[in-house]
């Protein structure tokens, strides 16, 4: 599920569910006592799962993690939050997490079944690029990617390997390289998933 909404461009707050058995995504939009109407559905492909909107809430990238892996590219329109496809680009690999850096110029994923993240450039016009610009092997079973709220630094927790990847990440160029220390241990078995990041940035 993907919110989008809270931007001066967006009229309303609406809300996306991903339908990976049937291959499309549910859009709704918030009722002023926190309903949701259900609206029409946008086409993907099967086994549509992980989504991302993009900061300025134009756009929404949705993953489909059945072969050829592939992102979904859709406009947001802004008064009734209807999706328009805008392109299909493809992967590296399945990719179970998805997100965008705070620019949205660049889409992180992060592969539980490769063990590796992988960055490709946006366009202005919302496109992702085909080819990615990197491809880097972490831990087992990397679970989510995200930046801080500086995006000045990368986090990748790997569940198998009981791990949180670091990154210090150049929103320019879109490259990431090693922090130091390079690697959170955490305890055995804690299997790390999902994080945020706090308001002032002083904590995940």
């Amino acid at each position: 599920m993907s919110l989008a909404g809270g931007a001066p461009a967006l009229a309303g707050t609406f809300v996306y569910v991903s339908n990976a058995e049937d291959g499309d995504i549910g859009i709704y939009s918030m009722q002023p006592g926190g309903a949701l109407k259900q609206g029409a559905r946008a086409p993907a492909a099967k086994v549509v799962m992980p989504m991302a909107v993009s900061p300025d809430r134009r756009f929404l990238y949705a993953a489909v993690r059945s072969k050829p892996f592939s992102v979904h590219a859709y406009s947001i329109d802004p008064g009734t939050g209807a999706l328009k496809p805008l392109a299909v680009s493809p992967l590296a690999e399945s990719f179970p997490y998805i997100s965008l850096d705070k620019t949205g110029r660049f889409l992180f994923g992060a592969s539980y079944g490769a063990h590796l993240i992988s960055v490709n450039a946006i366009g202005a016009d919302g496109r992702v690029a085909a080819e990615p610009l990197q491809i880097i092997p972490v831990g087992r079973n990397a679970h989510s990617i995200r930046t801080d709220e500086s995006n000045k630094f990368v986090y990748v927790p790997t569940l198998g390997s009981d791990e949180i990847f670091q990154f210090a990440f150049d929103a320019k160029s879109g490259r990431r390289t090693s922090n130091t220390p390079s690697v959170a241990l955490m305890k055995a078995s804690t299997g790390p998933r999902h994080f945020i990041t706090s308001p002032g940035n002083k904590f995940v």
